[in-house]
């Protein structure tokens, strides 16, 4: 009895690690659901691959897909899509804490770590009132968000389907999946402002972060907010603006995208995909369209993603914002990062510096082994925008998705759970230690630059 008493404290003291199996649970239960006959539109099982790829999509709220969510699976399978896009987006600790609540169970202080891991959140004090308030306020978006879409998908679709399809593509823009039911994301809808700009807002305010929407709640008496809601903000709004006038500038004259367009739509489908980009996966153009530069430049957008603490993958916003001012005041001969006249501690500087190098290696390692796989059939600039895409959960694609073989939805599948985990919460889950080693080395002197 000891050694199972040993490793459950061992496993229940080791949050990254808990958060990790929760996610592969949830992808577990959502392949083998995804395998029945009944989820398949034809009545035949998808298969191992295709199930799990696809659950891991929704789980990790991607959206990357390799059978069409329109036309590949019936009712019940799109029912299983939207309710793990919903789970994952809320993140499974959210979804536990919930049946403990309802059970009548006490929230134990090992359940509060747990949360605080999935929520980035800097304290335990307020972490279950945390819970209920982003539960309440994503079920009141989402509901919002469905209301607007319905005003317009009813009169199109029908009362039932366009109800149906009102709060699936709102849960989806929510939570920042990407998966849609109208076959072609929403090239149909280029230029309808109302779905369009609906769609693009319920993917910002879920790529914000749970902790701002407190902190902004908690602005009513304080009137003030916190150095991160700052940063969150500042960061969002620059990201938005400058992938705005990226896709403006590169498409402006491609006959494929943007140059056929009046200029109010050439600019909302310019700013539609600079918002998502941010790790939602909705498309209003061809993304297999679109030039090598504007496909190059996305990569850094897809690469940072949303904030910490929200339905959103990838690097983070408040990641990338501190490794730029962390660089800045290097080169300017600063020991100190300073944001919003405060310091950056320095244990966070250097986790933004791990986060941001273990991303890179890790995209273009898994774009190499991809390359591999596929015996050069695909160009390098896609497959390297499919990784990416993965790696930031974003889920647009330049169409080559359904072309890949097993080996490679394997380990895009992986990617993707990386990155809604996030690799150092993943690496710190493998060789979690409780003590720290007593000793230090003598420094020693190593040349850089």
């Amino acid at each position: 009895m000891r050694l199972p008493n040993r490793l459950h404290k061992k496993i229940s003291h080791n949050p990254p690690f808990v958060l990790g199996i929760s996610f592969l649970v949830l992808i577990a239960v959502g392949t083998m659901l995804l395998m029945l006959p009944q989820a398949s539109a034809d009545h035949h099982s998808a298969g191992f691959v295709d199930a799990l790829f696809t659950s891991t999509s929704a789980s990790c709220v991607t959206g990357l897909i390799v059978r069409n969510t329109a036309t590949g699976w019936s009712a019940f399978g799109k029912c299983v899509i939207i309710g793990l896009i919903q789970i994952g987006g809320l993140g499974t600790m959210t979804m536990i804490m919930w049946i403990s609540i309802f059970t009548g169970q006490r929230i134990s202080l090992t359940s509060r770590l747990y949360i605080r891991e999935q929520l980035n959140a800097d304290s335990l004090t307020g972490l279950v009132r945390l819970i209920k308030f982003a539960t309440l306020l994503t079920l009141a978006v989402e509901g919002a968000g469905a209301l607007l879409l319905a005003s317009h998908l009813v009169p199109v679709y029908g009362v039932k389907t366009g109800i149906a399809y009102s709060l699936f593509h709102a849960i989806s823009a929510f939570c920042n999946a990407g998966f849609d039911l109208f076959g072609d994301s929403l090239v149909s809808f280029q230029g309808d402002f109302l779905v369009t700009l609906t769609i693009a807002v319920l993917i910002i305010l879920g790529g914000l972060g749970f902790v701002v929407y407190a902190d902004l709640w908690r602005f009513r008496r304080h009137k003030r907010l916190s150095p991160h809601t700052k940063l969150v903000f500042v960061t969002t709004v620059a990201l938005l603006i400058s992938g705005t006038i990226m896709f403006y500038v590169f498409e402006f004259n491609n006959a494929l995208t943007l140059k056929p367009l009046p200029m109010s739509e050439k600019i909302l489908a310019a700013f539609f995909q600079s918002t998502t980009l941010r790790t939602a996966g909705f498309n209003s153009l061809n993304m297999g369209d679109i030039t090598d530069p504007s496909a190059f430049g996305s990569l850094l957008y897809m690469f940072i993603g949303g904030s910490p603490g929200s339905t959103a993958g990838g690097l983070k916003t408040t990641t990338f914002a501190i490794v730029l001012a962390a660089t800045w005041a290097s080169l300017r001969g600063s020991d100190d990062t300073d944001l919003f006249h405060r310091r950056v501690g320095k244990d966070t500087v250097r986790k933004a510096y791990s986060l941001f190098v273990i991303g890179v290696s890790l995209v273009f390692t898994v774009s190499a082994v991809v390359v591999m796989f596929e015996g050069g059939r695909l160009k390098f600039l896609d497959v390297l925008y499919e990784t990416f895409s993965a790696f930031g959960t974003v889920g647009v694609t330049r169409g080559i998705t359904e072309m890949l073989t097993d080996p490679s939805k394997l380990i895009l599948s992986f990617t993707m759970y990386l990155g809604r985990v996030g690799p150092t919460t993943f690496a710190m889950g493998l060789f979690h230690r409780e003590h720290k080693r007593k000793f230090r080395y003598a420094e020693g002197k190593f040349i850089v630059g």
